[in-house]
């Protein structure tokens, strides 16, 4: 009984994107920190997916000169990771280089599922994840299959190989 609402960027120029996301995002955060100070402690179950992540949530250097937008962006949802799931706001977030991310939005994540990873520094990071008894489970990271996947964390209590559905032809994008 919930709602979907997708708002695609690609259209909006490079130097005003991080703004936007940030401005939207922490405008979603306000908003249901207003709602469970209104509705007696009760959250507003939400969840922001952020596809190409490494775009919004840019490991940055932390000094007072970097002011940039995506610095700026990155800090946002640095702090919805932090504090965003008392507020009823969850975090999925998809990127292909998870060496790029924010190592603080990074260590609030709680499960991980992992596709095929060829880059050598996305690969050491995921090893980080992983206590040493598991870490050869990854040396099958940079030859899965398509739709194959290594889900770990929370989701599963041992790290578990997984094989995705199928999307029918008609459910494709285009």
């Amino acid at each position: 009984n919930g709602s979907i609402t997708v708002i695609n960027l690609s259209l909006v120029p490079a130097e005003i994107v991080h703004i936007i996301t940030a401005v939207i995002s922490r405008m979603i955060l306000e908003a249901l920190q207003r709602y469970r100070r209104l509705n007696h402690g009760r959250v507003l179950p939400t969840v922001l997916v952020m596809e190409e992540a490494h775009t919004f949530i840019k490991r940055y250097k932390d000094d007072a000169e970097n002011q940039n937008s995506a610095a700026i962006c990155c800090r946002v949802f640095e702090k919805i990771a932090r504090e965003g799931r008392k507020f009823g706001l969850g975090l999925v977030l998809s990127s292909q280089r998870p060496s790029e991310l924010s190592p603080t939005v990074l260590s609030q994540c709680n499960s991980f599922l992992l596709h095929r990873i060829s880059n050598d520094q996305d690969q050491e990071l995921v090893k980080r994840l992983l206590p040493d008894n598991l870490r050869g489970m990854l040396h099958d990271l940079p030859s899965l299959p398509a739709r194959q996947a290594i889900l770990l964390g929370w989701a599963s209590e041992l790290p578990v190989l997984v094989q995705m559905s199928e999307l029918p032809e008609e459910h494709r994008p285009k």
